[in-house]
């Protein structure tokens, strides 16, 4: 083959996403098998798709981006690109093209964060799993810093939690302890969380950095999907100023997950969705179900986040990172607040509090 290029093989030219996975697959982590279609491929490759698929086996694969300017040190690009998964091997063609040309909802995200936004990106084909359960791992705290790993999962795959779509099952992992389950949802036993913690921190050690690493549990085994750096994560001096996880707010209007530290003041505005972005103004608290890259104009505008579903590790907290502003996600009953009150949003204890009345 030509055009496609072993996973275990990735060189820059398939992008970061796909080197990582192959230095991964080389060090002996379990990383599904896969092909990548550079950024700018051999003429012919379609006549090489089949022998790609036979080569892969199953039914059906995962195709996914692995843009040059996805998973760095600073700016992850998080969910701005396309993926798709359970591609049955009839499609997986035009799914490689419709991902290679998928860049235009990364533009907003590329220009809030001051970063070129690319023209195209290389493309992954991996064989399908199919997991009892996934998620996502931090091996270090991202509100806090702290050399804590914090899991979340779902049952399946684990798009939803990602998406913000899903309510996700906690863990928090401090070295020497036992795990601690923060969440009435059960997908993980202790065993396997544990399990978890100890992939991701494995490949923080091969890496070498503090790593957001998607995973999943299939055939008994942990293996993992994405490795990137943790973007945006505090100072030493941050972390000994930063208040208790535990802390509450004895006035606040309603709390959640903390998500994205800091503070802000703002008056809230609950967007419904895509209809009602034209109500929403800068220097305002968004307020909505969850986002996507769709958001990220007005992610990239607002004062800080607060979201009724997603956890720490989906798209919303992420970019809310990037950007620092605040989030709070997991806020059950935030579409139903006030609309336009002012308020003050603190990030690193949850908590949403009411400056004056309506």
């Amino acid at each position: 083959m030509n055009a496609f290029i072993p996973l275990r093989e990735a060189n820059a030219a398939c992008g970061s996403k796909a080197v990582v996975l192959g230095q991964l697959s080389r060090a002996g982590f379990a990383v599904p098998d896969g092909f990548v279609l550079p950024v700018d491929p051999d003429a012919g490759w379609e006549q090489e798709l089949p022998g790609v698929l036979d080569a892969l086996g199953g039914s059906s694969c995962a195709v996914r981006s692995s843009g040059m300017v996805e998973d760095g040190h600073e700016w992850s690009f998080a969910g701005q690109f396309h993926t798709s998964l359970g591609v049955p091997p009839t499609d997986v063609e035009t799914e490689v093209r419709r991902t290679a040309v998928a860049v235009e909802e990364a533009r907003a995200y590329a220009s809030a964060v001051g970063q070129p936004a690319p023209a195209k990106v290389a493309v992954i084909v991996q064989r399908m799993l199919s997991p009892s359960a996934a998620g996502v791992a931090f091996t270090r705290d991202p509100v806090t810093g702290q050399r804590i790993s914090v899991i979340e999962a779902v049952h399946d795959l684990g798009d939803r939690l990602v998406s913000g779509q899903g309510h996700a099952e906690r863990w928090r992992i401090t070295p020497g302890d036992r795990p601690r389950r923060l969440t009435a949802r059960m997908v993980l036993n202790a065993g396997q969380a544990t399990t978890v913690s100890q992939v991701a921190v494995s490949a923080e050690e091969l890496l070498g950095g503090p790593q957001d690493v998607e995973w999943a549990i299939a055939d008994d085994r942990v293996w993992i999907l994405q490795a990137r750096p943790i973007t945006a994560t505090w100072t030493t001096e941050q972390v000994l100023a930063a208040p208790s996880r535990d802390a509450t707010a004895t006035m606040g209007l309603m709390f959640g997950t903390p998500s994205s530290p800091g503070t802000a003041r703002g008056r809230l505005r609950v967007i419904e969705g895509l209809d009602d972005f034209s109500r929403f103004a800068a220097g305002e608290v968004l307020v909505c179900r969850a986002t996507s890259p769709a958001w990220t104009p007005l992610l990239a505008r607002a004062a800080a986040v607060v979201t009724t579903r997603g956890g720490v590790l989906s798209h919303a907290a992420i970019v809310a990172r990037e950007l620092r502003i605040p989030a709070i996600t997991d806020v059950p009953f935030a579409m139903g607040l006030p609309d336009g009150v002012l308020v003050d949003v603190d990030g690193t204890t949850g908590t949403i509090t009411a400056t004056e009345t309506r």
